[in-house]
């Protein structure tokens, strides 16, 4: 399988394997993924919405994973994904992390963080950020962690800042916390106080290789599929389905 950094260096290139654009916490799980397909496939991870705005320039690309449903949403109006196509490959859960070692508590969020950082990723422009700032809304804690929030570039970057203790707190999908040294899960945050997180995926009407493409979505959404990406940490469902109003 072959990384690719930059996709201005494939514009134009004859593709021999399917060209998947995802989302960058999706990175591991579907590199792992690729890799027990035995499918051959050439991989762009970043932003949702830098992607999609990549392919609605032209990029090439067979099959998209979104974190964000907004940008399925814009290829699907740009005529450039069949809305039929698209279907939900995975969930997440939010959480939250502290220096291993921590004994902070949602009931002691407002103490651990006097004159401290509460790192999360700038809801502006993550999927991650955003469904964290509704989730502490919701739950009313926003206000005790909005003089300490720092936004970060992504979750990675956050549980960076956490591990090193340049943050006392972060918030980051559960999938991007597991394993990683340095840091401690201290809360689960309660999945009815944020939007249903939903990771979509679907083929790009523009792609090289269509049938490269449907063979590693059949993978992905497949039993074993599955079993790869739950085993990265992402929620998989009951059965992958349709995903409404893409």
């Amino acid at each position: 399988m072959i990384r690719v950094a930059a996709l201005c260096l494939l514009a134009g290139a004859a593709q021999a394997d399917p060209m998947l654009l995802a989302a960058a916490s999706t990175g591991a799980a579907l590199d792992a993924a690729i890799e027990q397909s035995g499918i051959a496939a050439l991989t762009s991870y970043g932003a949702s919405g830098l992607l999609a705005r990549q392919i609605e320039q032209g990029a090439p690309a067979d099959l998209f994973v979104s974190a964000n449903p907004k940008w399925m949403g814009h290829l699907v109006d740009a005529g450039l994904v069949e809305g039929d196509a698209v279907r939900v490959l995975m969930s997440n859960r939010l959480v939250l992390i502290a220096p291993s070692g921590s004994q902070v508590t949602a009931d002691t969020l407002a103490t651990a963080l006097e004159g401290e950082v509460f790192a999360m990723a700038d809801p502006e422009t993550a999927p991650v950020g955003a469904y964290g700032k509704a989730a502490l809304e919701s739950l009313g804690l926003w206000d005790e962690v909005a003089p300490a929030f720092v936004p970060m570039r992504n979750t990675l970057a956050t549980v960076a800042a956490v591990a090193q203790g340049e943050a006392a707190l972060g918030l980051v999908y559960a999938s991007d916390a597991a394993g990683q040294p340095g840091i401690a899960v201290v809360w689960q945050i309660p999945e009815d106080s944020h939007p249903p997180i939903r990771y979509l995926v679907a083929p790009v009407a523009q792609g090289d290789d269509p049938e490269g493409a449907s063979a590693l979505m059949a993978f992905l959404v497949s039993p074993a599929g599955q079993a790869v990406l739950a085993a990265q940490g992402f929620v998989t469902l009951p059965a992958t389905v349709p995903a409404e109003g893409s």
